[in-house]
């Protein structure tokens, strides 16, 4: 095992431990692992040795398990499958990744949900299958319904999100630039940085220290740090146990370093403790800090969306929709607000009543001398 040099686990204990004195919240500290199942043969096959190895630090896996790969064959002898089984009476999770990890589309393996190759939304009907699909298997094979999903390649669609809601899930894994936390009943948990894809013994210690580096950073301003992994690096025929070796030793100097704060869960109980404190906070009125004009939800929309703006102080202001020729299409807003957190929905009417055309419009907020426009896309 490659070990941390001495000097740099003392300075991060010791910067640990003034950090711990400074609050008593818990850090919660996730392993996502994703692409269980994998079609790539690294032997041995088994995930059980990294689980084990983690274990022993009191840490939890949340497994993203690509469904479709238990029906595969080279996962028919079951192996995978009863390691699986196992990994959940120990009291690991399950997040359901996709269907089989490959765009409708066009065929490739780095997105399925919606197609990045050629910037395609899948209908309604092929996302619900895909999604439903996938449920079943992991109903079906291990007697587990997941309550998480993370999109394959983090690509997805505003449809998407509402279909996973329709479906039962509960919470959502993804660094999709399109997905905010504005919905408290889908919350969203996201991974931090991925070390391990390209480890090797040469960048080991690099890496690493990045990471400690990294935690840190999240230390003081989150409450919590989702280290993303992906099998089969995590396996024991990655480099003779490469990743095994590092992560035991990071979850060794977590130990070291936050001894009175870390905490290990999965994904999912954290996104739970997440999502409540989200909704117990959104009861007490908060005071922006400065004028802003939000992304409307959702875009494309047909035939409501929903725009949200923020007010630090006392405003005369106007929200108005204007069309691509920047002509004025209806006010949806307007009058004096106090500060504060505001939402207004536009149901693709203009001024007179009529549904507006099929494209791209604008909403504008004026408060004052602050202005900002976001760009809407209506689609019939």
């Amino acid at each position: 095992m490659i070990h941390l040099p001495a000097s740099l686990k003392i300075f991060f204990i010791s910067l640990g431990f003034c950090l711990s004195l400074l609050a008593d919240d818990p850090f919660y500290f996730i392993i996502r692992v994703d692409d269980i199942q994998s079609r790539i043969n690294w032997s041995p096959r088994s995930i059980i040795p990294f689980q084990t190895a983690v274990e022993s630090r009191s840490a939890k896996v949340s497994w993203a398990v690509i469904p479709h790969r238990l029906q595969e064959s080279q996962n028919g002898d079951g192996v995978l499958r009863n390691e699986l089984l196992g990994s959940i009476a120990n009291g690991h999770e399950i997040i359901q990744h996709g269907y089989n990890h490959i765009c409708p589309n066009c065929g490739q393996s780095s997105h399925e949900m919606y197609c990045s190759q050629f910037g395609v939304a899948h209908e309604d009907s092929i996302q619900v299958g895909l999604v439903q699909s996938g449920f079943n298997i992991l109903q079906d094979s291990l007697n587990y319904t997941p309550t998480c999903f993370v999109p394959p390649g983090h690509v997805a669609d505003f449809q998407t999100y509402a279909i996973l809601i329709d479906q039962g899930f509960e919470f959502l894994s993804t660094i999709d630039p399109l997905y905010s936390n504005d919905n408290p009943d889908f919350f969203n948990l996201a991974p931090q940085q991925e070390y391990t894809w390209s480890l090797s013994a040469s960048n080991y210690v690099e890496m690493l220290q990045q990471a400690l580096e990294n935690i840190e950073n999240a230390f003081t301003t989150e409450n919590y740090y989702c280290l993303l992994l992906h099998d089969p690096f995590i396996r024991e025929g990655y480099e003779n146990g490469l990743v095994i070796d590092w992560t035991v030793e990071l979850l060794d100097s977590l130990n070291s370093i936050y001894p009175s704060r870390i905490q290990y869960a999965t994904l999912s109980d954290v996104a739970r403790i997440m999502s409540d404190q989200q909704i117990n906070n959104s009861d007490r009125e908060v005071v922006p800090a400065k004028f802003s004009l939000i992304q409307n939800f959702p875009n494309p929309f047909n035939p409501i969306t929903t725009i949200s703006y923020n007010l630090p102080e006392q405003s005369m202001i106007n929200v108005s929709v204007l069309d691509i020729r920047g002509q004025k299409v209806t006010n949806l807003n307007n009058g004096i607000k106090q500060p504060g957190k505001y939402e207004v929905q536009w149901n693709g009417m203009d001024q007179a009543g009529n549904q507006v055309s099929t494209g791209v419009y604008f909403c504008r907020l004026e408060a004052g001398k602050f202005s900002q426009t976001i760009k809407m896309l209506f689609l019939k």
